[in-house]
């Protein structure tokens, strides 16, 4: 799915400034402000948009963080990243491949209570980890620039569309497919659904 430049315009700003009103993000772009509530409200249903946090410095805090690279069998890797995924110090994690799991933890208290607990679970077969000494530099994940284009999931088969979607309209609303089978079956089942609600 094709972004365009006022898109990609909105999503600078907002990377920037996640505080920056709709109002004026609107008049910074000559734009009206329901366009870019309308715009930002399509990001958040595509998970494109994850939510604005504030950056806090967690040296500041006296918080340590360490940086966790974690081997474990191919076939456990997922339960590994399950059960991180639930604790709270754990702030990032990835899978990587060969297997392995890149984490940033934060670290409130005690390292060693961590490093104890991470002993604990029996599908980690080694880890290291590295204290961050200093943040030289932050950025976001994503680097904006034109032409980029959004993979959605097809929303009947699940399916990454990688060109530009079939958009169709229902109760107000843009649905998401990648080809006119999916278009005819989706509409089946949410013509039933709606039966059945009534």
């Amino acid at each position: 799915m094709n972004l365009d430049s006022i898109d990609i315009k909105i999503l600078e700003i907002l990377q920037k400034d996640g505080r920056a009103s709709f109002r004026e993000i609107a008049k910074e772009l000559g734009i009206t402000t329901p366009t870019v509530s309308k715009k930002v409200d399509t990001f958040k249903k595509l998970d494109l948009l994850k939510g604005f946090s504030a950056n806090l410095d967690a040296e500041k805090l006296d918080e340590i963080t360490i940086l966790l690279y974690i081997k474990c069998k191919p076939t456990d890797t997922r339960k590994v990243l399950d059960q991180l995924r639930k604790t709270e110090n754990v702030r990032e994690l990835y899978g990587i491949d060969g297997s392995r799991i890149y984490a940033k933890v934060t670290i409130t208290d005690k390292l060693n209570d961590f490093l104890t607990g991470l002993g604990e679970i029996k599908e980690i077969m080694d880890y290291e980890y590295h204290t961050i000494t200093e943040t030289v530099k932050e950025k976001p994940r994503a680097i904006l620039s034109y032409n980029l284009k959004l993979t959605v999931p097809c929303y009947y088969c699940k399916k990454l569309i990688k060109d530009e979607p079939v958009k169709i309209k229902m109760d107000g609303r843009n649905h998401y497919l990648c080809c006119n089978t999916c278009v005819e079956r989706y509409e089946k089942k949410y013509k039933k659904l709606k039966e059945n609600i009534s």
